[in-house]
């Protein structure tokens, strides 16, 4: 008896694991069993570890979260987050595991250190640790770490000074930690995790850039690395690329110095940093959430159009999710 129990558990997880992610509420509201083992973080591995999982696009518009998956070109909006705390330009995404965390937030005092995390299993927001208060305001430098947190940089402080502050956020532990102070002040700067180091990389008129050694603890200033124009910076397919308003450029390690490496479609003019890594190709979304793929290293195939999402409002941040 006690095997066939066993086996029937085991058919019952099976079957489960193959539930698509978008199916997987109406599971949850009517079996609570279902429910338990669909928002433990082992079911999450185990859909990936599997190959049963799939990338979902997930895209931060002023009112809300979408998520897109370009296979079969559709869209499901998340719940909206709670009220009291606003969306706006400056808000950005970062996707973790099966978390997806809220940063630049407004209160009707003004921008808050307050950030929010929704949690793809349980489909619920709930709100993390504050960004140690009265160090960072906006246009800062983030990235998400491969360990699984998040760094952040630079910016501009309540009081408008150029700030060399920098923190971890360990988002399992939800806990914040101040790192060592950079060597300058980088007021406007966009973060990249490259190969274990977090890279600050200054835009605009801000022509400075630093990376930081965990490991070591310190942070080194690096010459002429800074991207003037570029509204957002990636790592991916072992190449450092960022994103100017009508072209993408790669950095030349050797030579220091970034080259241009593709210019973007007619109709996408890249204000907003839109861009994300999809599998092995770069995806692009335009203004009228029109969204578009590149593969490296496949000049010839150009750029392809991939769908549309319907909502009549600008795309503000982007980010791939694996669920």
């Amino acid at each position: 008896m006690d095997f066939l129990k066993e086996l029937s558990e085991q058919i019952f997880r099976d079957v489960l694991l193959r539930v698509p992610y978008k199916s997987q509420w109406k599971i949850k509201k009517f079996l609570k069993p279902a429910k338990e083992m669909m928002e433990c973080f082992q079911y999450y591995q185990d859909r990936i570890k599997f190959g049963l999982s799939k990338k979902f696009i997930c895209l931060l518009y002023p009112t809300g979260i979408t998520l897109y998956d370009p296979v079969d070109q559709s869209s499901k909006r998340l719940p909206r987050t709670p009220t009291g705390l606003e969306i706006c330009r400056i808000s950005r995404i970062i996707c973790l595991n099966h978390k997806i965390v809220l940063l630049g937030l407004k209160q009707s005092q003004g921008y808050t250190a307050k950030i929010l995390i929704y949690d793809l299993l349980s489909c619920k927001w709930k709100q993390g640790a504050e960004i140690p208060t009265d160090r960072f305001d906006h246009m800062f430098a983030f990235c998400a770490s491969t360990e699984g947190s998040i760094y952040i940089a630079g910016g501009i402080s309540k009081g408008g000074r150029p700030l060399r502050k920098a923190a971890i956020y360990k988002v399992d532990e939800d806990k914040w930690e101040l790192l060592p102070e950079m060597n300058q002040e980088i007021e406007r700067c966009r973060g990249v995790f490259i190969e274990g180091i977090f890279y600050v990389i200054g835009y605009m008129c801000c022509n400075k850039c630093e990376r930081f050694d965990p490991k070591t603890g310190e942070w080194t200033t690096m010459q002429s690395m800074f991207a003037p124009m570029h509204k957002q910076v990636l790592y991916a397919f072992g190449q450092l690329i960022a994103f100017r308003i009508r072209g993408i450029d790669q950095y030349d390690w050797e030579g220091n110095v970034w080259r241009e490496l593709v210019a973007l479609p007619q109709e996408i003019k890249l204000f907003h940093p839109t861009a994300t890594v999809w599998n092995d190709r770069i995806l692009l979304c335009g203004f009228n959430s029109k969204f578009y793929m590149y593969k490296p290293g496949a000049i010839s195939e150009g750029w392809n159009s991939v769908g549309q999402v319907d909502f009549l409002e600008t795309v503000i941040s982007i980010g791939t999710i694996e669920i």
